[in-house]
């Protein structure tokens, strides 16, 4: 059956030789013969077509309204993160009943009826359309008219494919699924999605095999590969892909986690770990720990709808220019502040205590018991850089990994490379088994705190949410209760539109209230 594909292309993705594929009203039907065509006459003009939807894909991971609102919590893969990181046990969130993330803190945004899992849904299915219109375009051309920039646009956009799929199975099921369960819909990129049938759930089993299929193609394709920046996925961005998404599979199948370690090692060639940059404010790109994010300037912000709006407690160079740090935390005091339990686990040699602590004085509505978020800060208006990925997480995998699979000695080794650059005073670790894997996991709490992986580490660990104890500072509001291990809370509902609309989605197939 010949693909078609509806392409919205402009004059300037074309060179001259290829006029004739120009409709006056720039829109044109394009079937296989046609992309051929192309490709044979002028690579160039197919190379500029596919470069311009691999571009609008990437900058569409941080990207206003790209999850289909206005809200401040739509501004691509950092406004997903501080959503998970709110639903967790680490991250207190001080906002009024009416702030952007309360939803998600007291959970009900989770909820089909609620905005923030249409934001989550999406964004990543609006990411998962551009990566497939670049898949399409390129996937029947000629082996023979393939050069290697086409190839290596193709990949990439199977990386950011692959990566879309890996967070939708994490939010959208269990944490330790069975292979059987529910899984989130595959969208074919050759089929007509505006006028053919809608897409089911499929299993857990087939969404991890797409994942592992996208990323282990992009990781092959992308040999060669030398990208411009950080902003550009390269193979090492894959291969940390790769280690995210086999230590999720390990959880429930301890096999991968060899994968994950072998992924994670390689992933750690993309960066530098170094102390002395933990406390720029994690709002530049080209610290030596960044492997992938986005570099954000004075026309690619969003302001108050963007992370570090969201985020910062306190600026320095914002109190002095200003009088007042911006933002939802320095001007309304919706602050994000770390829970005491893990603020007494950091230790004063570590640098990393000096992330948080409390009201220095220049804290909107400061409060005595709460411990402050100064990981955090942007010296410009909002225009921090977004950071995807650190080189630290892929230290923390490998340990984790290999603690799971019982290699004590190689665990405690990698994370001791870590913690040496964060604390002079730590030792090899002599703890073994369960211990050193709580050791492990404490670390990754501290070291990536804010940084999204709260919810989903506790969903992958069987942890339960605790907010309700003695010496809690969570604030008494509508969030401030406690949840088992493996509850359904923990799991986000599908948008009712998806349900509403989607022919081969029906209520049956919804996830637990």
């Amino acid at each position: 059956m010949k693909k078609i594909f509806l392409l919205l292309i402009t004059a300037a993705a074309f060179t001259s030789c290829s006029e004739e594929f120009i409709t006056s009203d720039l829109q044109n039907i394009v079937t296989d013969e046609t992309i051929a065509e192309l490709s044979a006459e002028s690579p160039e003009a197919l190379l500029n077509i596919a470069s311009s939807f691999d571009a609008g894909t990437i900058n569409n991971l941080r990207t206003y309204g790209v999850g289909g609102t206005t809200g401040h919590n739509d501004y691509g893969q950092k406004s997903i993160d501080l959503m998970m990181d709110i639903m967790s046990n680490d991250m207190e969130t001080l906002e009024s009943n009416t702030g952007w993330y309360m939803t998600l803190y007291n959970y009900t945004g989770r909820v089909q009826n609620l905005n923030a899992t249409s934001v989550i849904w999406n964004y990543y299915y609006e990411i998962i359309k551009g990566a497939n219109q670049t898949i399409g375009l390129i996937g029947n051309v000629p082996e023979e008219s393939l050069t290697d920039d086409l190839k290596y646009v193709f990949s990439r956009a199977k990386a950011i494919r692959g990566y879309a799929y890996l967070y939708l199975i994490q939010i959208y099921q269990k944490g330790q699924p069975a292979l059987t369960d529910l899984g989130v819909p595959i969208i074919d990129p050759t089929a007509d999605v505006l006028n053919g049938p809608g897409f089911g759930r499929l299993t857990v089993q087939d969404v991890y095999n797409q994942i592992e299929t996208d990323l282990t193609e992009a990781f092959d394709g992308l040999d060669g590969y030398a990208r411009p920046d950080k902003t550009a996925v390269n193979q090492e961005v894959v291969a940390a892909l790769l280690a995210k998404f086999y230590l999720v599979w390990g959880t429930i199948d301890n096999s991968k986690y060899q994968k994950a370690i072998d992924n994670a090692i390689i992933a750690q060639g993309a960066g530098s770990l170094s102390g002395s940059d933990l406390l720029d404010g994690f709002q530049f790109i080209y610290n030596p720990e960044v492997i992938w994010g986005a570099d954000l300037n004075v026309d690619t912000n969003s302001y108050y709808a963007s992370f570090i709006s969201q985020m910062q407690s306190f600026s320095a160079q914002n109190q002095s220019n200003y009088g007042t740090t911006l933002g939802y935390p320095g001007q309304l005091a919706h602050h994000r502040t770390i829970d005491p339990r893990l603020y007494a686990e950091i230790k004063s040699t570590d640098i990393r205590s000096n992330w948080f602590g409390p009201d220095n004085g220049y804290i909107k509505a400061g409060q005595a018991d709460q411990f402050y978020n100064y990981k955090y800060y942007d010296n410009t208006d909002f225009e921090a850089d977004y950071i995807y990925m650190r080189v630290a997480e892929y230290y923390l995998i490998e340990a984790e990994a290999k603690a799971e699979m019982g290699d004590d000695a190689g665990a405690a080794q990698a994370l001791y490379n870590l913690m040496t650059t964060r604390d002079s005073s730590y030792t090899l670790s002599t703890n073994t088994g369960q211990d050193l894997i709580d050791e492990i996991r404490l670390n990754r709490r501290i070291e990536l705190w804010g940084e999204g992986f709260g919810l989903l580490d506790m969903k992958r660990w069987g942890v339960g949410l605790t907010r309700d104890y003695v010496g809690s500072t969570h604030p008494q509001n509508s969030g401030f209760f406690n949840l088992p291990a493996g509850s359904n809370s923990f799991t986000f509902q599908l948008p009712e539109d998806e349900i509403t609309l989607n022919d081969a989605i029906t209520t049956a197939d919804q996830n637990p209230n």
